[in-house]
């Protein structure tokens, strides 16, 4: 033990980072199924959880052993709908992609900070980032990557200023703002990105499927891209074994995605009854999000056109939270700041707890945004997380107060997180033993 805190503080971090166990003593446990608490013991050995207990865990020296004192513990947040590379301040559309990076940087360090372990990244990241994470080289979050974005000439990803020619028809490169996305049109252009974003080290693939708020030519109503391209893509994410989630908002897109074969819808804020069903019948999610949109009219930048398209979108959000209660639609956690607002993501818990309990929310973040994370199949080669379980990889926090009873805890993590484990390495502690 000399030796690890001797190597920490050369290093000036925690000696707690650098052991291989802990024994966390004393907690109530949220196992990220279960409502209610369960008092135990956790050890953590090589980055796993080894065991759960009620009764007392007997270790050696080696380890390290934290006093819980009773404090909530928890699995780690998982969020299934970030843009870590899309907060340049929206009115600073041209910045480069340094800047873009640099602040890629920031935004990772804050969802770690705030106890999210594991994300989503929903198109716009290159896998490069997550490597960078994975290997030490940036702080934050582990991240699933979807890569550049797919869309059509005109659709929700086509962000071009209306003065620049259209890569395809040009032959020149497809790829816009800081590789955030790619433009494509046709079966093969589809294949080609899809294939692309796979030899980078996606773990998932992320279309444009309908119109959106924060662009400026498609209307909500339109459909992208056609039923031959969606297949496209979703048959050379099938070939890696993997899926393709898309951007929609009404029923008409929703169904014809579904039809294509996309098993994750993102926001769907949109459909009706009937759709809602057919989500269900056919065992897709729908990934939507609160936060967002209710604070997008403030964003710096924003355009009369985008305000209008919000309008459209914001009015149906209560509807589509009852229709995913009452068909019980996988939903997981999900947030989609971009511009600027990612200090807002804590915001997402409490909005939440406006329609379901504490312990629902809590579990939408932790085991239910796993499952759609193991989507991925082979691609995920992190293994299973998301729950407090003998085996599964130790992503753990513990709070000062219990969020089942007030949520509003989560809002503030600078005090209220007394420890975050991600991958059984502590990267935050604040408990004297």
């Amino acid at each position: 033990m000399k030796k690890i805190v001797l190597a920490a503080l050369l290093v000036g971090l925690s000696p707690l980072a650098w052991a291989d166990g802990f024994l966390i003593n004393d907690v109530r446990i949220f196992n990220g199924v279960d409502t209610s608490l369960s008092t135990g013991n956790v050890l953590v050995e090589n980055g796993l959880i080894s065991r759960v207990s009620a009764t007392p865990i007997e270790v050696g020296d080696d380890v390290v052993v934290i006093d819980g004192n009773q404090r909530v513990l928890t699995p780690g947040f998982i969020d299934l709908h970030v843009h870590l590379t899309s907060h340049v301040p929206y009115n600073q559309p041209d910045a480069h992609g340094t800047v873009v990076g640099a602040v890629a940087n920031d935004v990772a360090r804050h969802f770690l900070d705030s106890g999210f372990t594991t994300v989503r990244d929903a198109g716009g990241t290159h896998p490069d980032l997550a490597r960078a994470i994975e290997l030490g080289t940036v702080y934050g979050p582990r991240v699933f990557p979807s890569g550049a974005v797919l869309s059509q000439t005109g659709g929700h990803g086509d962000w071009r200023h209306s003065s620049v020619a259209n890569p395809t028809l040009m032959g020149t490169d497809p790829y816009i703002h800081a590789d955030q996305a790619v433009i494509v049109d046709g079966v093969d252009q589809h294949l080609a990105a899809v294939r692309e974003n796979l030899r980078f080290g996606a773990t998932q693939i992320k279309i444009m499927g309908g119109g959106g708020v924060m662009s400026d030519y498609d209307p909500i109503h339109s459909l992208q891209p056609s039923p031959a391209e969606i297949r496209a893509a979703v048959q050379a994410a099938g070939d890696f074994g993997t899926y393709v989630l898309a951007h929609a908002y009404t029923s008409e897109a929703v169904r014809r995605l579904i039809d294509n074969g996309v098993r994750c819808i993102e926001h769907g804020l949109l459909i009706d009854n009937a759709t809602a069903k057919y989500v269900k019948k056919n065992d897709v999610v729908i990934s939507t999000q609160l936060v967002v949109y209710r604070a997008l009219k403030d964003l710096p930048g924003i355009t009369e056109t985008h305000l209008e398209k919000l309008a459209i979108v914001l009015e149906g959000q209560e509807n589509l939270i009852g229709l995913i209660k009452k068909y019980d639609i996988t939903t997981g956690f999900a947030t989609d700041l971009i511009g600027g607002m990612y200090p807002m993501l804590t915001r997402e818990f409490t909005e939440r707890a406006m329609y379901w309990s504490p312990a629902e929310v809590l579990t939408q973040a932790t085991s239910e945004s796993a499952s759609v994370i193991r989507m991925s199949g082979k691609l995920n080669r992190h293994g299973n997380f998301g729950e407090i379980r003998e085996g599964w990889v130790a992503d753990i926090l513990l709070h000062n107060g219990n969020p089942l009873d007030d949520i509003s805890i989560l809002r503030d993590p600078a005090n209220n997180l007394a420890l975050i484990m991600k991958g059984g390495e502590i990267v935050k502690n604040t408990i004297s033993n």
